[in-house]
């Protein structure tokens, strides 16, 4: 009985100390994403009242366009840096960080430099086509492509650090209030004309400060450990692990965005832009579980390279029980408030009710799931995500073409709803017959198996 008191103490120390980075690290991560959201309503506001609808409307556009295509030219190291850093970390395998950070610094620097020259020869062809305020909006908006990609793959290195606040903060705080404050310094004091092409210019000047602050941050947290280390590279294997979790990537976005565009290709715009509201609104029931993925997420790889099985499951359990309680709490407040909130857009919204209700309860059912995508991402998992991930786009599709002419937004939701509760479902399963990790953050009749996990997760799947 003794001996049993005394393993258990370390074990009961070791779960408390993870309790706490998790609490400290999403405590943060949720404090900082939360006033980037805020400061990134600001910031749509003042520009749309500056601007004007069309050249607001010509600003948005342009940076819609850059985020997709940033997108591929991380090649999907914004990922892998996460998981391999963090497992590094563990390892204390310097050399190896220091190869991996340079090699994909080096490959976004060239995809996205690539991307950014078709995107100006592009541009070139129609040229007489455009105003010479669009000219400028594109010419700058492509510009910043370089310095978007490797500001994520910096934000991603020092996430992987557990450095959370520097993390977010340069892309979710200083970029916004930098925006603003050069546009209103810009029009009120230097008495510029308010238009797409000087929010874009001034929105650049922004990029490039928060990426020097981030970029001058990482040196401080890394630079001693890296200074005098001869740099290993395991570049095809980096580059095919990271390929492969920008697929997953790729297809979480689409099962986001999926139905919006269905529902406007076989309906109306219209009917489109009333659910593109209701979506808005329901990922906020996700919303803590992805803030607090900025700490799990690192703390998984870690503990997975250390085989560490319990703190793999005391991690998904901790934050998972976190992500869900905030997760039930909005629910509610949608079932009670839904149709205020979405009169906020405008009294027409208010019909996206039913589809609100239905896209919440499928992001509360992944949040009770809990670390399902995270876990298979962070610990080699990640091609059954993917199969899995495909199987739930197809799921989506059959159903919107099904539901949408029946039920109209009500049956994009109903589809968003299913697939999500199926893909969800699948991998929390598929996770506790390979780990015997529970992700559901509440599970009945079932333990999780004690012993440790696997290290062959990329080759045996």
């Amino acid at each position: 009985m003794a001996n049993a008191e005394r393993l258990a103490k370390p074990i009961a120390g070791k779960s408390a100390a993870i309790t706490k980075v998790l609490a400290r690290g999403g405590s943060i991560s949720f404090l900082l994403n939360s006033t980037g959201m805020g400061l990134a309503l600001i910031m749509q506001i003042v520009l749309a009242r500056l601007l004007g609808a069309a050249a607001y409307g010509t600003y948005a556009f342009v940076t819609t366009v850059i985020t997709f295509l940033v997108f591929p030219a991380k090649l999907g190291f914004d990922t892998s840096i996460v998981r391999l850093v963090a497992a590094m970390k563990a390892k204390d395998e310097w050399a190896l960080i220091k190869g991996l950070l340079k090699r994909a610094n080096q490959l976004g620097f060239a995809v996205s430099l690539s991307v950014t020259v078709i995107g100006f020869a592009i541009l070139g062809l129609r040229y007489n086509e455009m105003t010479g305020s669009q000219l400028v909006t594109y010419s700058v908006g492509f510009a910043t492509i370089p310095l978007l990609t490797l500001a994520t793959l910096r934000q991603s290195a020092l996430q992987a650090l557990k450095d959370v606040l520097f993390a977010q903060m340069p892309e979710k705080i200083v970029r916004p209030l930098l925006t603003i404050g050069l546009l209103l310094i810009a029009v009120l004091l230097l008495g510029r004309e308010a238009d797409s092409g000087l929010a874009m210019i001034c929105f650049a000047v922004a990029v490039a400060v928060s990426y020097m602050i981030g970029a001058f941050v990482l040196k401080k947290r890394i630079g001693d450990q890296i200074a005098g280390v001869e740099t290993q590279y395991a570049t095809r294997y980096w580059l095919k692990l990271s390929l492969s979790l920008m697929v997953n990537g790729g297809m979480y976005l689409i099962l986001g965005q999926l139905s919006v565009l269905l529902l406007g290709m076989m309906n109306s715009e219209t009917e489109s832009g009333l659910f593109s509201a209701a979506v808005r609104l329901a990922t906020l029931v996700s919303f803590a579980i992805t803030a607090i993925n900025m700490t799990a997420a690192p703390l998984l790889s870690e503990s997975y390279a250390r085989r560490d099985h319990n703190q793999l499951q005391q991690v998904c359990t901790t934050s998972g029980r976190a992500g869900f309680s905030f997760a039930a709490v909005v629910f509610i407040g949608f079932a009670v408030a839904g149709r205020p909130l979405l009169g906020l857009f405008g009294a027409e919204f208010t019909a996206a009710y039913p589809a609100l209700l239905l896209l919440s309860a499928g992001q509360l059912f992944g949040a009770y799931c809990g670390q399902t995508g995270t876990m298979a991402t962070m610990t080699g998992y990640h091609r059954v995500l993917t199969r899995v991930l495909v199987i739930a786009t197809v799921l989506n599709v059959a159903l919107s073409v099904a539901l949408i002419p029946l039920l109209g937004m009500t049956g994009a939701a109903a589809a968003s709803c299913c697939a999500a509760v199926t893909w969800n479902a699948v991998m929390a399963i598929a996770i506790k017959r390979k780990y015997g990790i529970i992700t559901p953050v509440w599970s009945f009749g079932s333990r999780a198996k004690k012993g440790v996990p696997p290290q062959s997760g990329d080759s045996t799947e």
